[in-house]
């Protein structure tokens, strides 16, 4: 409805209006599913401290050997970009600056890391749920 109030100075034919109102929440609900469907689960470092576990059921290992093992799934440019974002605690600029590379290139390397790294991590509450 915001849509509608902002572009109706645009309708040129009151007598279509209806099908000018269908055409925007046709082209709104549409945009709204393709950006469900390309969302992508990723795992936010920032705020999540020391509340993950591996997924697994096992019980968690020492945090340093668990951080050891989640960076051993990525490559080594990935695992390069991750420490430097995560434990050094650099920006995104001053990576892209520091390896010279573009800074997008930064930025898709840490969200592909985030994605590869999701489904290992999960929720300390989820953990305990799945052995109880």
């Amino acid at each position: 409805m915001l849509t509608v109030y902002r572009k109706a100075a645009q309708v040129r034919d009151r007598g279509l209006f209806r099908a000018w109102l269908f055409k925007i929440a046709r082209n709104t609900l549409c945009c709204h599913y393709g950006k469900q469907t390309r969302e992508v689960e990723t795992v936010n470092f920032e705020e999540t401290s020391d509340g993950l576990v591996p997924a697994s059921v096992k019980p968690p290992g020492i945090p340093a050997f668990e951080f050891l093992r989640w960076m051993a799934i990525l490559d080594s440019g990935e695992r390069e970009i991750m420490e430097l974002r995560f434990i050094e605690q650099l920006e995104y600029h001053e990576i892209a600056t520091a390896r010279q590379l573009p800074i997008g290139t930064v930025q898709w390397r840490v969200f592909n890391a985030k994605k590869k790294l999701a489904p290992y991590l999960a929720p300390r509450q989820d953990w305990r749920s799945k052995i109880a």
